[in-house]
C-alpha cells in the first residue's frame, strides 16, 4: 500500500508530464505566436500613437442677412478670434450657397444669425444662432451641442465686457461731480473769508445742490457693488459701508445754516463744517478710486476654473491606455491557448490515452491550467517590460500587487480558455469563440469606451468579462499606485474559480465520453 507522501508525489510527476509538452507543444509554432501575440499588440500600439486626445477644431461660416450691417462688423470682431476650436471661414448672406460649401465638407459649421437681433432682445427673446451641420456621427453630433454653448456662452461674455466698459467710462460722472462739489465747498469758504453774505448764501444753496447730485450718483454705484458683493457671498461690506456712512456726514454737513452767518463763532463753525464735509469728499474719492481700478473682466466673470491634478506624475493619453492594452492582450492571449489545448488532443487522439492512463481529470486540467499558467506568465513579463521600461509607462504601485492581479487574470482567462476548448469541435470553433471574445472585450470592458457610457443591463456583460477587472485594477496600480477597490480582485478570482470548476466537469465528460 502506497504512503501519501508517495501519492503525493506520484500526482505532482503526472502533473509535471504535461509541462513540458504543452509549452513546447506552443513553442513549435513561431507564427502562431507572432500571429497572436505580436498582431494584436501591433494594432493597439498603432492605434495608441495615432490616438489623439484633442477637441476637433470646427470651420464655421457665418450667416446674416446683411454682410455690412453693423451687427455684422461687430461679430466679425468678436468671433474671428474666439478660440483654436472656431476657425473662422467668414461672413455671407448667401445661406445656399453655405449649405452647399456644407454638402461639399469645405465647412464644418453654418452659424446662422438670426435677423434684427437687436430687437428681439428689446422685445424680451433671446437671439438665437442657429449650428447647421452635416454630422452622422452621434458623439460628433454632441461635441457640436457642446461646441455651441462654450463659444456662445464666450460671445455673451464679451458683450457683457464690452457694456461694463463703457459703465466704468460713463462712471467719469461721479468723479466730475465729486470735482464740483469739491470746487464749490472752496468757493463758499471763500466766501466766508471775504464775509460777502449774499455769496454765501448763494454758494449754500449750490453746495446742497451739488451733494444731492453727488450722492445719487454715488449711492447708485454703490448699490451695483453691494449686489456684486452679495452675489459674491462676502458677507462683510466694510468698503461699501464706509462709503454709505460718508455720503450720510456729506448730506448732513452740505445742509445750510438756519440763520445767517454773521459772527465770528458762527463762521468758525460754517468754516469747521466745511473743512469737515471736504475731508469727507476726500475720503470718498479715494475710495472711489478703488472701485474704479477693477478689471472689467473680473466683473463680468469673477470665478473661473482650473483643473488640477493631485497625481504624483503628469500622464499622457497613451500612459492611461496601456494597462487596458495589457489586459487586453493577455486575456486574449491565454484565452487562445487554453481554446486550442484540447481541441487539438481530441483531433489528435489523445483524449483515449488520458482515459486509459492512470491520470485523472482533475490532474490532467491541472497540469494544463501550470503549463499555460507559465507560459503566460513569460509573455506578463515580456509585455510588461516593453510597455514600462520600453514605452515609458509609469508603474507607482508594488509590483507584488501588480503580480498578483496578473495571476489572477491569467487563471481566470485561462478557465474561459478551457471551457471554450472543451466546448467548441473544431480549430476553428475554437478560434471563433475566442475572437468573438476579443471584440466583446473591445467594446464592453471599458478599454476604450467609458463604462458610464453603456446601460445598466448591458453592463451585466462588461462585469462578466476578465478584462472589465483587470483594467481597473492595473489602472489604480500602475497609475494610482494603490488598490483602490480590493473587490475587484476578489471577484475576477471568483470568477476564475467558477469557470475553474466548469472546465473540470466539463474535462470528465469529455474523458469519459473519450
Amino acid at each position: 500500500m502506497e504512503t501519501p507522501m508517495a501519492e503525493i508525489f506520484q500526482f505532482f510527476i503526472r502533473l509535471s508530464a504535461f509541462l513540458g509538452r504543452e509549452i513546447f507543444a506552443v513553442l513549435r509554432q513561431p507564427m502562431l505566436i507572432l500571429t497572436l501575440v505580436l498582431g494584436p499588440f501591433l494594432i493597439l500600439l498603432l492605434f495608441g500613437l495615432g490616438f489623439r486626445n484633442e477637441a476637433q477644431p470646427l470651420r464655421t461660416l457665418f450667416v446674416i442677412d446683411d454682410e455690412n450691417s453693423e451687427l455684422a462688423q461687430n461679430l466679425e470682431k468678436t468671433v474671428s478670434n474666439l478660440g483654436p476650436q472656431l476657425i473662422y471661414e467668414g461672413i455671407t448672406s448667401d445661406k445656399e450657397e453655405a449649405i452647399q460649401k456644407l454638402l461639399r465638407r469645405e465647412i464644418d459649421l453654418i452659424a446662422e444669425v438670426p435677423a434684427h437681433a437687436d430687437e428681439l432682445i428689446r422685445n424680451n427673446q433671446p437671439a438665437v444662432i442657429t449650428l447647421l451641420h452635416y454630422e452622422i456621427d452621434p458623439m460628433q453630433k454632441d461635441y457640436i451641442a457642446v461646441f455651441g454653448e462654450v463659444y456662445i456662452n464666450e460671445i455673451n461674455r464679451r458683450v457683457l465686457l464690452q457694456a461694463t466698459q463703457q459703465g466704468q467710462e460713463e462712471s467719469t460722472a461721479v468723479q466730475q461731480s465729486l470735482d464740483a462739489t469739491k470746487q464749490t465747498v472752496a468757493d463758499l469758504n471763500q466766501a466766508l473769508d471775504s464775509q460777502d453774505q449774499d455769496q454765501v448764501q448763494e454758494q449754500q444753496q449750490v453746495l446742497e445742490r451739488d451733494t444731492d447730485i453727488l450722492v445719487q450718483t454715488v449711492g447708485a454705484s454703490v448699490s451695483l457693488v453691494n449686489g456684486l458683493n452679495q452675489a459674491m457671498g462676502y458677507s462683510n461690506n466694510t468698503d461699501t459701508e464706509a462709503i454709505e456712512d460718508l455720503l450720510k456726514d456729506i448730506d448732513q454737513n452740505s445742509q445750510p445754516m438756519s440763520s445767517e452767518t454773521g459772527n465770528t463763532q458762527e463762521v468758525a463753525a460754517e468754516k469747521q463744517r466745511l473743512n469737515q464735509l471736504e475731508g469727507n469728499l476726500d475720503e470718498l474719492n479715494s475710495l472711489l478710486e478703488e472701485f474704479q481700478t477693477i478689471d472689467p473682466d473680473i466683473l463680468v466673470r469673477p470665478f473661473r476654473s482650473e483643473p488640477k491634478s493631485i497625481a504624483s506624475v503628469q500622464l499622457r493619453p497613451s500612459d492611461f491606455f496601456a494597462p487596458a492594452v495589457i489586459a487586453l492582450l493577455m486575456q486574449h492571449l491565454v484565452v487562445t491557448f487554453a481554446a486550442l489545448s484540447v481541441v487539438t488532443e481530441r483531433r489528435a487522439g489523445t483524449m483515449e490515452l488520458f482515459r486509459i492512463s492512470p491520470i485523472s481529470p482533475i490532474e490532467t486540467l491541472l497540469s494544463k491550467y501550470l503549463s499555460y499558467f507559465i507560459l503566460g506568465s513569460m509573455l506578463t513579463i515580456i509585455l510588461t517590460a516593453v510597455v514600462v521600461y520600453g514605452l515609458g509607462v509609469p508603474m507607482l504601485g508594488p509590483w507584488g500587487l501588480y503580480a498578483l492581479i496578473m495571476t489572477s487574470l491569467i487563471f481566470t482567462s485561462l478557465g474561459i480558455g478551457f471551457v471554450i476548448s472543451l466546448i467548441a469541435q473544431t480549430d476553428s470553433q475554437a478560434v471563433q469563440y475566442s475572437m468573438i471574445l476579443l471584440l466583446t472585450s473591445v467594446f464592453f470592458s471599458g478599454a476604450f469606451i467609458g463604462l458610464h457610457l453603456l446601460q445598466g443591463p448591458v453592463k451585466v456583460v462588461s462585469w462578466a468579462i476578465p478584462a472589465t477587472y483587470g483594467i481597473r485594477l492595473l489602472q489604480d496600480i500602475m497609475l494610482r499606485g494603490y488598490l483602490a477597490n480590493p473587490l475587484l480582485l476578489t471577484s475576477l478570482t471568483a470568477i476564475g474559480s467558477l469557470f475553474f470548476v466548469i472546465a473540470w466537469v466539463l474535462m470528465r465528460r469529455a474523458m469519459a465520453q473519450a
